[in-house]
């Protein structure tokens, strides 16, 4: 029943989570985790130091959270796949452009580009758009469409690495422009739709109207059996009362310091393994990385079900914490592999954990301006990451710069402590 109507056909969601899940696939693949490589590639072709495009990177993922804040106002008075076909062009342009890029400047405004293209058609619409179409299955859709983003790690970015690696970044932008524009444009313009009801539907197709008096009979003893009530009005702690707690402003900052460690190993991953080995292993580190996102966030969604919340995202801030430290010792592909793999399992659980929390702890009221601006502010790290184990880098090594990074993730577990209990702010909701 879960994937159908009541009428017995296929609830049209599903074939919107698909559609998320390609496009998320292609974006991830080709942006997210591919940012590294390039910034690895940019830094050999262009002989430019690595703290001098670090920035770069920083600059791509600062772009990309402002342009899905700023403009997911918009969301709600256009057609959303407007956001998907702009993001597919501006995307392509960019990378098409690597091949005009011979120098650090031209290196930023390349990543600034791309930033906006990926903010586009990336996580912030994507999330919306299966939000829309899933009220009480909601978890189960968005838990499927955003594993494609650690797939597009998986499968896209070592293809894309091995395409740089042998034609350069001026060639290699043609044939990535090419995909991403087949990956996102018209997956999203055929198959997805902004409301249900531009279809005559409703969330989780549960709530179409019967056809006959007998047909309501059965889809109201259905939803008896499975425990289904109407959902009463939505409670919780409104955005100005929630950005005062304390609980609000630890949350923001322990997401800014285990970004600032998660996406800065990240961006330097394959920079640092290929110095350390080979390109080989540094496209298969990243590719670790994925995969154990992948399984950890299905094991994770099982452990959070009988862990408290807060308490499970504190403990992997601190497996971030560990993980980074040992890939900053690591010296072997073996090492380097399996270091990868713990980091992986903390980035795709503490990923899903964000959302979670904020809506545990404050409600579904104002929920869409808590969860952005907390994201707004995690954009501090996600943006500084990069960038600063970069100098660090050049000034020290990666062992140092590693553990910098595995300090920060320390202090995000130190902010989740100081947040106080849940239930401190929950009182408010009355």
């Amino acid at each position: 029943m879960g994937l159908l109507r009541a009428s017995g056909r296929p609830f049209y969601g599903w074939t919107v989570v698909g559609a998320v899940f390609l496009v998320l696939c292609t974006t991830a693949g080709l942006g997210f985790y591919n940012a590294s490589v390039i910034l690895s590639a940019a830094a050999i072709e262009l002989d430019a130091s690595v703290s001098s495009v670090s920035g770069a990177t920083g600059i791509f993922f600062a772009v990309a959270g402002l342009s899905g804040f700023v403009l997911s106002k918009w969301m709600d008075e256009v057609d959303i796949r407007l956001f998907f076909f702009s993001g597919g062009l501006v995307g392509a342009s960019a990378l098409y452009g690597l091949r005009w890029v011979d120098s650090v400047p031209k290196l930023y405004i390349f990543f600034s580009l791309f930033g906006i293209g990926f903010g586009l058609a990336g996580l912030v619409p994507g999330t919306t758009l299966v939000t829309r179409w899933f009220d009480r299955r909601r978890s189960v859709a968005l838990s499927i469409a955003s594993t494609g983003l650690s797939l597009g790690g998986i499968i896209i970015t070592p293809v894309a690495a091995r395409l740089i690696e042998g034609r350069g970044l001026a060639d290699a932008g043609t044939l990535l422009a090419v995909a991403w524009l087949i990956g996102v444009i018209p997956l999203s313009m055929l198959l997805l739709r902004s409301y249900p009801a531009s279809l005559g539907l409703l969330p989780d197709g549960r709530h179409d109207q019967p056809t006959s008096t007998v047909e309501a009979g059965e889809a109201e003893r259905d939803e008896t059996e499975r425990g289904e009530t109407e959902p009463v009005e939505p409670v919780g702690v409104s955005f100005a009362a929630a950005r005062r707690t304390r609980f609000f402003v630890a949350v923001c900052a322990a997401y800014a310091f285990i970004f600032f460690g998660q996406v800065g190993a990240l961006a330097q991953m394959y920079n640092m393994a290929r110095e350390r080995t080979d390109a080989a292993t540094a496209a298969s580190c990243l590719s670790a990385v994925a995969l154990a996102s992948v399984a950890a966030r299905l094991i994770g969604g099982l452990v959070v079900l009988r862990v408290p919340t807060k308490l499970f995202t504190a403990l992997l801030a601190v497996v971030q914490a560990v993980a980074l430290v040992l890939l900053g010792q690591s010296m072997t592909a073996t090492s380097l592999i399996a270091s990868s793999v713990l980091l992986g399992v903390s980035i795709g659980n503490l990923l899903m954990l964000q959302p979670l929390l904020l809506a545990e702890t404050f409600g579904v009221v104002n929920y869409s301006r808590i969860y952005s601006f907390s994201q707004l502010i995690g954009t501090v790290g996600v943006a500084g990451g990069p960038y600063g184990l970069g100098v660090l880098r050049d000034n020290f090594d990666y062992r140092v710069a590693l553990m910098v990074a595995g300090a920060s993730s320390f202090a995000g577990f130190l902010a989740l402590v100081a947040a106080g209990p849940i239930e401190s702010v929950r009182r408010l909701w009355a």
